[in-house]
């Protein structure tokens, strides 16, 4: 037990891995509302409108939403990988965001708060991730 080592985390790296975890949860709540609008006995499963835009929307903030953790750990023990798909998956929750508030596919109910809660969060991610010196080390990594 005494041979543990033990690694000090910069608050940087500890604030982004919490966030991540955060927007994996409010990912799940706003992709399986997407594809539970879908299921719905009276949702349209045939192709029609802006429900053309439900399934691929929730379907990709479900992939993000599982990524998010996984993410979340690489940058925990600092693997080399980990800074640029974190980048990756922050754009891309960015743009499922944006999607669905420009195109209002977000009614004003439960899914627009999580939706500007989640492109809050990945703008966050993605600031700290730029505004902070202790993650530049993993790049390097």
């Amino acid at each position: 037990m005494q041979n543990i080592i033990t690694r000090k985390h910069s608050l940087v790296i500890t604030a982004i891995v919490v966030l991540l975890s955060i927007q994996g949860i409010l990912g799940l709540l706003f992709s399986l509302s997407r594809l539970a609008g879908l299921l719905a006995p009276r949702g349209s499963i045939i192709v029609s409108g802006v429900s053309i835009f439900f399934g691929p929307a929730g379907g990709v903030s479900l992939v993000v939403a599982l990524a998010s953790p996984i993410i979340a750990w690489g940058l925990w023990m600092a693997k080399p990988w980990a800074r640029f798909r974190t980048v990756l998956l922050e754009f891309v929750s960015l743009g499922i965001g944006a999607f669905e508030l420009v195109f209002e596919l977000a009614k004003p109910d439960l899914t627009r708060g999580v939706c500007l809660a989640l492109v809050g969060v990945a703008a966050l991610i993605l600031l700290c991730l730029y505004a902070g010196p202790g993650i530049r080390a993993l790049s390097r990594a």
